[in-house]
């Protein structure tokens, strides 16, 4: 895998400035990773070249109308997840929002990710005849903004900071992925704004009693929300399970203990919520390698 780091401007008066100042790309034959902030001060069209394959763009910030051939013109609102498929020899068109800056994220994938046996592209990404490229877009949940942020905060350099941007590509590449294949579910509780903010209350809840966790039930109550839209929500917004989500706290916890902390094994196990003999299971199946080890 090859890696090229484009180091980040420095937060002065430069960066107020119009212009596009892309952070950090992360390029392999498959991926592109490009992280950045756009400002501009003028509402002219401007006209650049589709990539082949699948462009994930999400929007954190600022918006832009953005044009392609066959497809109705988009406006795109941060925060927002825009998908472009293309497999032939197009060119974008976009006039971007003069009073907010446009921040990004870009991960461009390969031809592959296309291929319609992957069984995650909707049914608007599909290939048509003629060949136009298609484009959808809507909301982002926060577990993509979180990725975006840390991507644009990156805490490490050298090689060490091109393996973590590796693995956020590919991590948000595959929450992307996962969203996707979803697509819109008729059958499940409809989750506003409020209800949000309090999924993230009983997430906050949840890994503040990792001992003693709350049931599904009495979570939902103290949060206001039933356990059917508790449950729907967690997984719109977090990706996964209430009950998955706090297992997998739990044991990066742990591990974050055992490396940075001077504790048992039994200890960390009390610590997270676990009798030490089922701790060392589900460490190991997460892990690899048991907690002992570590130690």
């Amino acid at each position: 895998m090859t890696i090229t780091i484009i180091a980040p401007p420095a937060a002065d008066a430069a960066a107020r400035e119009p212009g596009n100042r892309p952070g950090i790309a992360h390029i392999d034959p498959h991926m592109k990773l490009v992280t950045g902030t756009f400002r501009s001060n003028s509402e002219d069209w401007f006209e650049e070249p589709l990539e082949r394959g699948l462009r994930l763009i999400l929007v954190q910030s600022g918006r832009l109308r953005c044009r392609i051939p066959g497809q109705p013109e988009h406006l795109i609102e941060g925060p927002s997840l825009c998908t472009i498929a293309n497999d032939g020899d197009f060119t974008s068109a976009q006039v971007y929002g003069t009073d907010t800056p446009l921040r990004y994220t870009i991960v461009q994938l390969g031809m592959e990710a296309l291929d319609s046996r992957l069984g995650w592209l909707p049914e608007r990404l599909m290939r048509r005849p003629g060949g136009d490229p298609r484009i959808m877009s809507c909301p982002a949940p926060r577990a993509m903004q979180a990725l975006a942020s840390q991507i644009a905060t990156c805490p490490m350099s050298g090689p060490t900071r091109d393996l973590y941007l590796g693995g956020k590509a590919l991590e948000l590449a595959a929450l992307s992925a996962q969203f996707l294949s979803q697509g819109p579910a008729r059958d499940q509780p409809r989750i506003t704004c409020p209800d949000v903010e309090r999924i993230h209350t009983a997430r906050d809840l949840l890994v503040g009693a990792l001992q003693e966790p709350p049931s599904l039930d009495v979570l939902a109550a103290r949060v206001g929300l039933n356990p059917r839209k508790l449950t729907a929500g967690f997984r719109k917004v977090f990706g996964t399970s209430v009950y998955a989500y706090l297992q997998e706290y739990r044991l990066r916890e742990a591990h974050r203990m055992l490396c940075d902390e001077e504790a048992n094994v039994s200890t960390v196990a009390y610590r997270v919520g676990y009798s030490p003999a089922h701790f060392s299971i589900a460490f190991r199946k997460r892990y690899g390698i048991s907690p002992r080890e570590i130690r």
